[in-house]
Order: structure tokens, then C-alpha cells, then sequence
């Protein structure tokens, strides 16, 4: 099987590589080549940006594809120069959308693929929709092999999941320094972690799979944790107690409106997933990292590559701006 990704380094696709190769399938990258040091032996790097169409024209001339991943598309503009450059070269484009696109608020705890779309809260939503809209269209009307894929909150080593950044070592550090940390809503919410290596089993079991053309797959955990659950477990992981101060979303969005979207269009809300349809596909996928497990594997990785602990300023300003704001309207209701 001849597979390309267009990206291939980054914090999902990462473990999908290594996946893909242990799966000994001839694997390509389509990037920039700017982070060669994470692309393993056995991958084929074609270099080239993929918003550049002649440099794109080039590095595939001659290569045709069982499947395409198309990690890096975040607006519907991408996906019709995709469905130009690819028509003719793969019999299926799988595009890597977002669990967010479900409407907000939810109609039903339990979200199935049919669950409808809509995310007025968050333009990358909103954006990752009208993606998928695109392939719809060109499956209807010219039979375009798309499958399209929603992860939710997927994560890998070196990553701590918060609604203020996960990339980063911003709340690890707070936590170990004992600062207070916000913590949205009462905390009570559910939520769900997936780790890249489960959901790496998930995305290259449908590769130049038939039954998977034209049909929308999400590829998440079992299994869902309260948001305290979730800062308890990184809290113990790094052999300290968080100080959690409940606050929420709404002033959270009305302190720090950049927070809006991934909070009041995602975060903010329980989310549960039937994963039965990805089961039915690929009935290897059984999850099988719990988000305790992961957590204490990530920040292990982390104190292994202390280069790696880097702190988000703006995200320690923004907790710092929030905490403050909401003493003074507690501190002012209590009066």
C-alpha cells in the first residue's frame, strides 16, 4: 500500500507514522522538511509547501497514491486545490477535520457521527465544517473518494491538555510552583482525552479501505474524565496537589476573549463518544492508554527532554488576569 501525508510531523500524525510503517506501508511526507529530525526511517519525504500548487506539481509528478492524508487543511479553500491535485492521483483523500464540529450546545449527551454540525463559538469549527462540506459536494457530484476523520483532544508525549494551551508546560508549572489554577465551570464536566498511539490504530486501519469512502469517522477514547479528574492526574503525576479555583466559561471568554472558542465551542460542554462505527471499520481499534496512564507517560517524557518544558507567557498572563478579576467580583458579591 502506497500512502501519503501531507504534513506527517506533527503531534497526531507523528504516531500515525509510526503506525503506518510498523503496518509496513510505503509511507510519503509531503512537507516543508523543516522538522526532517522527526521523520523516521522508512518514510520518503517529498519537499514542497503545499500551498505552493507548482512546487506541489512537481514533487508528485509520476506518484500515484492508494491514500492521502491531508492533516494541515484548515480552510475550505485548501480542500478544492486538494480536490484539483488529487483527483486523479489517489483513490482515497482522508481529511483529518475535529470532533468540535458538532453543534454547540450539545442536543444529546452520547455524540454519534450523525450528531448534527454547527459551532456558532469557534471559527476553526466553523471553518473545519465548511471543509467538509467541500468533499461533500464533490462526493455528490463527481464521486470524489473522500473519507473524513474528527479526532477530539488527541495527545502524545510532551503534552499536558488544558484549555490554555496543551503544547506547553504553562500549567505543569504553575501546579509544581504552587500557583492556583482555573479551572472552567465547576469542574464536573466530562471530557475526552485520546492518546496519538490509540487513535494512530484507528486512522491507518481505514487506509484504502472501500467501505470507508464517502463515510465520516470519529476516532476518540472510550473513555471521559471530569476536567478535576483530569488536573488531578497531571497533579500526581507531578507529585504535587493542584490548587484548582473554579471559574466560569463565560467570564473566563469575557476576561481573556481569545479563550472563547475552544471553551464556549467545545471545552465548556460533556462530551461523550460512541465509537462504535470506527470499531465496526477497524476492530483492532481498542483503546488502550487511559488518560492517567498517558498523563504520568507524557510529563515522564517531559523531565527526560527538559528543553521541552517551555512556558506560554500570554497563557500564565491570561490565568493570572482571570484569578485576579474573578476575586474582585467575588470580593464584590460577598460585600
Amino acid at each position: 500500500m502506497r500512502v501519503l501525508f501531507i504534513g506527517g510531523t506533527g503531534n497526531i500524525s507523528t504516531a500515525c507514522t509510526r503506525r503506518a510503517i510498523e503496518s509496513n506501508i510505503e509511507l510519503f511526507h509531503l512537507n516543508r522538511g523543516s522538522q526532517i529530525e522527526k521523520t523516521p526511517e522508512g518514510v520518503t519525504t517529498l519537499r514542497a509547501d503545499i500551498h505552493n500548487s507548482a512546487e506541489v506539481q512537481r514533487a508528485l509528478q509520476g506518484l500515484r497514491f492508494d491514500s492521502v492524508v491531508q492533516w494541515i487543511a484548515y480552510e475550505p479553500e485548501q480542500i478544492a486545490l486538494d480536490l484539483e491535485l488529487f483527483r486523479a492521483r489517489t483513490a482515497q483523500y482522508v481529511f483529518i477535520s475535529s470532533a468540535s464540529v458538532y453543534r454547540k450546545p450539545l442536543s444529546h449527551p452520547v455524540i454519534t457521527e450523525s450528531t448534527p454540525r454547527g459551532n456558532p463559538y469557534w471559527e476553526y469549527a466553523a471553518k473545519k465544517i465548511a471543509c467538509e462540506r467541500v468533499l461533500e459536494g464533490a462526493g455528490e457530484e463527481s464521486g470524489f473518494p473522500y473519507t473524513i476523520v474528527r479526532p477530539s483532544h488527541t495527545y502524545d508525549n510532551g503534552w499536558i491538555p488544558s484549555p490554555f494551551g496543551s503544547r506547553t508546560y504553562t500549567v505543569a508549572s504553575r501546579i509544581l510552583a504552587g500557583k492556583e489554577i482555573v479551572v472552567h465551570g465547576d469542574g464536573q464536566s466530562l471530557w475526552t482525552l485520546t492518546h496519538a498511539s490509540d487513535f494512530a490504530v484507528g486512522l491507518v486501519g481505514l487506509l484504502a479501505k472501500p467501505a470507508a469512502l464517502g463515510e465520516t469517522f470519529h476516532i476518540t477514547s472510550d473513555e471521559s474524565m471530569t476536567w478535576d479528574g483530569i488536573y488531578t492526574a497531571i497533579g500526581q503525576a507531578l507529585g504535587a496537589t493542584p490548587r484548582m479555583v473554579h471559574v466560569t466559561s463565560e467570564f473566563i471568554a469575557r476576561v481573556c476573549p481569545s479563550r472563547a472558542g475552544c471553551l464556549l465551542g467545545d471545552m465548556a460542554y460533556s462530551v461523550l463518544f460512541d465509537n462504535s462505527k470506527i470499531k465496526r471499520h477497524v476492530p483492532a481499534f481498542r483503546p488502550a492508554i487511559d488518560a492517567v496512564r498517558g498523563l504520568r507517560e507524557s510529563i515522564e517524557w517531559l523531565n527526560a527532554h527538559p528543553e521541552r518544558k517551555q512556558i506560554d507567557r500570554t497563557a500564565e498572563a491570561e490565568q493570572e488576569a482571570i484569578l485576579s478579576a474573578w476575586r474582585k467580583a467575588m470580593n464584590a458579591a460577598m460585600s
